[in-house]
Parts: C-alpha cells; sequence; structure tokens
C-alpha cells in the first residue's frame, strides 16, 4: 500500500512539473505534419498563426484553466475545430475537436 500510495504521490508531482504556464511563447515559424510552414505571432497578448497564403489557421487562442485554448483550421479541408495547444521543447502540440472526433498534430519548431 506505501508503494502504491508513494507511486500515486510522484506521478502527481510530475504532471504539476509539466504544466501550461500564462507565459508560454508559441510565437514563431512552425512547421506542420503536411510540410506547410504556420507563423504564430504574439501581438500584445493576442496569439494567432498563419499559413503562407496569409490565411488565419490558429486564432482566438487563449490561456484558461491552466490551458492554452483556440480554434485551429485546415484550409485544404475546410475543417475548423476547438484546439488545445502544448508546448512540448521544440514540437507544439495541437490537440483539435470536432464533435466526438480528436486528432493530435504536432507542429515543429523551425
Amino acid at each position: 500500500m506505501k508503494k502504491v500510495l508513494s507511486c500515486l504521490v510522484m506521478m502527481f508531482i510530475t504532471v504539476i512539473g509539466f504544466a501550461q504556464s500564462g507565459n508560454d511563447n508559441f510565437a514563431g515559424k512552425w512547421k506542420t505534419e503536411e510540410g506547410v510552414i504556420i507563423t504564430i505571432s504574439n501581438n500584445s497578448g493576442k496569439i494567432a498563426g498563419m499559413d503562407p497564403k496569409g490565411r488565419p489557421t490558429l486564432y482566438n487562442v487563449r490561456f484558461e484553466k491552466n490551458e492554452w485554448k483556440g480554434t485551429v483550421e485546415n484550409h485544404e479541408t475546410g475543417q475548423k475545430g476547438n484546439c488545445e495547444i502544448y508546448r512540448e521543447g521544440k514540437k507544439l502540440k495541437i490537440v483539435a475537436h470536432k464533435g466526438i472526433f480528436s486528432k493530435t498534430m504536432y507542429w515543429i519548431e523551425q
């Protein structure tokens, strides 16, 4: 029982150590899984991502309830959905939701 409790406490501490912060900086160039470069800018706390054709791809990004949330759009398919964004070193993990479906994408910092 002590081992189980110790294990749970260590897992909790680990999760807290990797928590998101309202100071996370996503600004820069990011390469999608399809090879498209998205430029994310932070203008006075307003975070947005544009594709090379100047179309908004990531927008309405805000920090709420200890998570970065926003809207992501795939212009090739016309799909748009709510998303959570997580910075994992040189990668951006984007979990997009549309109804009951979700998709996880990774963008790599350039």
